[in-house]
């Protein structure tokens, strides 16, 4: 049978949360959790915040009959797990979850959450570019470039949201990972070692500082030997999108108060309610990184990018009351 891609991706993610929740259940958590970090550390079955491989059982989408299986046809001893729970084993005879500080209590996880971390993801990124393109010692020009926002043309959203229309999708979803355990407390986010043991990141750290050693003792290459481009070029000065519909507004209002004082008199109701409704493009208002400032060799000047945008919308403006002011053509007699 033919599944689109997008009704298989929505199978698979689906599958992901029933296995995460197979060997446990979903009570709340308690007050007094302790608020520790997960990772995947040797055979362990923490996977970030991706694919769940509950004790060793990958979902598996088959295409052609559509189905969901697993890698060990869990899928009918999933009841047996979950009402084993208590005790933290598994019909699969891998070894259940222990708390390395005492091995005598055992768990289960699953997840929480679902946050979308789409707008922090955008966030930081920009961030991250902004800090490149203001610092920069390294790239060309051409590549400081790339690294702002797309130039893109103005369009009519007249009857959008402000600053677009927001997405209704999410690429990263947040899990939190939380296991419940036999001492009657739920605990989220413990470091899993490959022999299934638990530990806080305290506790971790303790017994494996090797993983924690930091890679920044590596001699970092020398910066010297990368010759500096000409020109060497750094952008700043953010815009905000607050900037960029001020600036627009400012020049909506100087080209309409020009074609009023260019027309008088001659302006007909008609004309004026047109050029009433003459409005900037919000969605185009929205940036994300785009510098207002370009410096090489130490000359400052606007930054094309940015100047480009401006004149773009500009000649948007200038459009909308072309549209306004031109008479339509009268046939003869």
């Amino acid at each position: 049978m033919n599944i689109s891609k997008r009704w298989k991706k929505f199978l698979l993610s689906t599958a992901a949360f029933f296995w995460a929740g197979c060997g446990g259940d979903s009570e709340s958590i308690a007050p007094e959790n302790e608020d520790i970090h997960s990772t995947q550390t040797g055979d362990s079955v923490l996977i970030g915040e991706g694919t769940v491989a509950l004790y060793g059982v990958l979902p598996v989408f088959d295409p052609d009959s559509g189905k969901i299986t697993s890698s060990d046809s869990c899928g009918d001893s999933c009841a047996a797990e979950s009402s084993s729970s208590e005790s933290g084993s598994s019909d699969s005879g891998n070894k259940p979850f222990r708390l390395a500080r005492d091995t005598s209590i055992t768990c289960t996880f699953t997840t929480n959450g679902g946050e979308c971390l789409d707008a922090e993801d955008n966030r930081r990124d920009a961030e991250a570019r902004k800090k490149i393109l203001a610092e920069n010692q390294t790239r060309t020009l051409e590549q400081l470039d790339s690294l702002e926002d797309e130039k893109g043309e103005p369009f009519d959203d007249w009857f959008a949201p402000e600053y677009g229309v927001p997405s209704t999708s999410c690429v990263h979803v947040s899990l939190d990972w939380v296991y419940k355990c036999t001492d009657n407390r739920t605990y989220r986010s413990l470091y899993a070692d490959s022999d299934n043991l638990l530990y806080t990141e305290e506790e971790y750290k303790a017994k494996y500082p090797e993983k924690f050693q930091s890679s920044s003792s590596a001699e970092p290459e020398s910066s010297s030997s990368v010759p500096p481009p000409s020109p060497l070029c750094q952008k700043d000065d953010f815009a905000t999108s607050s900037d960029m519909a001020e600036a627009f507004e400012k020049d909506k209002e100087a080209l309409l108060d020009s074609t009023k004082n260019a027309n008088g008199d001659n302006l007909s109701g008609a004309d004026s309610s047109c050029l009433a409704d003459v409005h900037i493009s919000r969605s185009y208002a929205s940036v994300s990184v785009l510098a207002k400032k370009q410096i090489c060799d130490g000359d400052t000047i606007v930054n094309p990018r940015y100047q480009e945008k401006i004149d773009a919308h500009k000649e948007f403006i200038e459009k909308q009351i072309k549209n306004c002011m031109e008479k339509p053509e009268q046939d003869e007699p």
